[in-house]
């Protein structure tokens, strides 16, 4: 019986060998497709969780960024990124870096191969642009990024390249990417790439913005270096977005929870957090001497009692009803799909990712530096300006606790007409251009503003009146200058790469940056 079995799994191990001598790889190959499930996704249909993606992963992030740029803090005490710390073994801050190389990653580099094997090189194009962003962010927020050479290969442990190359990489990979979109050959088609493209819906023109915005942030965050060449930031940014039609939105319907923002009430992310002191300050009047800042009204959620006040880092929110501090939608309870929300802050709200108010205050700050200042007040008001319609864009009007208004264009002139405000040319400082831009990214431009500070080293002569309020043990009492990469990959994964860097070290989230150094 035994011997049959034998004789049986013979023959049917020779019919095998046979049938696999006959066919071919390809024959074979064929066999395991299934038409409804393609094993090769047209890149137009991967482009929307890309997009999605890159909104997603900076919000994510933007909660404990959100802490140390003093934006928003903890409605508890003792928060480790309140005090300028971070949370051991755990994924919080690593989201950017899951972004980069894994929601977007090895997709994105999918859509950039195929569509420049199908001459589309208005999708090659962007694709390049949004991967010159995604190192751009990572390296910002983490520093070291793993060599680009070692990404998405089949190895095991990465090794880490410096941040200087992350720089040039952005450089790269966006000018080239720069390059196909002005392509005028191939085959690309903006009612077939609109399709995918639901940020500019295949627009070229606007996307060849986004990748001169992007290399204005790079060239800008390099103050410090002998290198800098403020003429080379100015034009970029004249390159870049001319009004707020050209704004960068990551779109969200806010119907169901997996299609509403991210920071909306119906995905109930943001409740624990509370308006700082510092954005009040820079908003109520204190920074501006006596100058109330018209965007308050909307961006800004007021107690109770319709006072408008700000939360401590490292400090408990109060719980008296008429003065407490309300969360980022003007309510004190957890969100739901029935809470309207406020600003930026709603559940169908578009989420900025670069804009024009942002780029001409990067304008404003080069030609300050460069030492024209008639041409830095000249962006620095722009900057205003267009973050004020920005507001009113974002504004939805109520007459209800918490109220919000739209920004009149008499409250608009007024307030840029206001010399402590808008100065003279002679009067303009460094503190006017960050701290007016520090008022105009809230809400959204966390890393940027994050670079900012970094780079300016936290300083109060620039950032007037910016204080902690504790600072955790493991600092030694230094700031944190980078976040540690993502724990569930690096640490866990690719630890002994870590080491080489220092990110064993209890102290690393302090270690500075390459682009803040001289």
């Amino acid at each position: 019986m035994n011997n049959m079995k034998n004789v049986t799994k013979y023959i049917t191990i020779s019919m095998i060998v046979l049938f696999l001598t006959a066919c071919s790889r390809d024959e074979i190959a064929e066999v395991n497709i299934n038409p409804s499930f393609p094993t090769e996704v047209e890149p137009i249909y991967l482009l929307p969780n890309i997009q999605a993606s890159m909104a997603l992963g900076t919000q994510f992030d933007a909660r404990y960024l959100g802490k140390y740029v003093q934006y928003f803090s903890q409605t508890t005490a003792g928060n480790a990124w309140d005090l300028y710390s971070y949370t051991p073994a755990s994924d919080a801050g690593g989201e950017i870096w899951k972004t980069t190389y894994y929601s977007i990653g090895l997709n994105l580099s999918n859509v950039i191969s195929s569509a420049e094997k199908n001459q589309r090189y208005d999708i090659s194009g962007l694709g390049k642009v949004i991967k010159g962003w995604t190192w751009q962010v990572t390296t910002d927020m983490h520093s070291d990024l793993i060599k680009f050479d070692q990404v998405f290969t089949q190895r095991l442990t990465f090794d880490y390249g410096t941040q200087e190359e992350a720089y040039a990489e952005v450089v790269r990979v966006t000018k080239e990417g720069i390059a196909d979109l002005e392509k005028t050959d191939g085959n690309s088609n903006i009612n077939y790439t609109k399709k995918g493209d639901l940020i500019y819906g295949g627009d070229k023109a606007k996307w060849i913005k986004f990748g001169y915005g992007l290399l204005a942030r790079n060239a800008n965050n390099l103050i410090n270096k002998s290198t800098y060449n403020p003429d080379k930031v100015i034009e970029y940014v004249d390159k870049s977005f001319t009004s707020i039609a050209d704004d960068c939105n990551v779109k969200f319907g806010g119907i169901t929870s997996a299609d509403a923002n991210f920071f909306g009430p119906m995905r109930d992310n943001m409740s624990l957090f509370r308006q700082t002191d510092f954005i009040l300050r820079a908003m109520n009047g204190t920074i501006f001497t006596g100058v109330i800042d018209p965007r308050m009204q909307s961006v800004l959620a007021p107690s109770a009692d319709g006072v408008f006040r700000g939360n401590p880092l490292n400090t408990a929110a109060g719980t008296v009803t008429a003065t407490r501090i309300p969360n980022l939608w003007g309510t004190v309870a957890a969100g739901n799909a029935t809470v309207p929300g406020r600003y930026i802050f709603k559940s169908n709200a578009d989420f900025p990712l670069m804009t024009y108010a942002e780029l001409q205050f990067i304008k404003a700050e080069a030609a300050f530096i460069k030492g024209n200042k008639t041409m830095a007040l000249d962006a620095y008001k722009k900057g205003i300006e267009a973050s004020i319609d920005m507001v009113n864009k974002y504004t939805t009007v109520s007459t209800t606790y918490p109220t919000a208004a739209l920004i009149t264009a008499a409250q608009k002139t007024a307030f840029t007409s206001n010399p402590i405000v808008v100065p003279t040319a002679e009067n303009l400082t460094l503190k006017h251009i960050m701290m007016q831009k520090y008022v105009a990214l809230f809400g959204f431009g966390y890393l940027e503003t994050w670079n900012d500070m970094r780079k300016y080293h936290y300083s109060t002569t620039v950032y007037d009146t910016f204080a902690t309020n504790g600072i955790a043990a493991e600092n030694g009492g230094k700031l944190a200058y980078r976040v540690r990469p993502r724990y569930n990959s690096e640490y866990v994964w690719n630890f002994a790469s870590l080491v080489k860097i220092g990110g064993d070290k209890p102290d690393y989230h302090t270690v500075e940056m390459w682009f803040s150094k001289p």
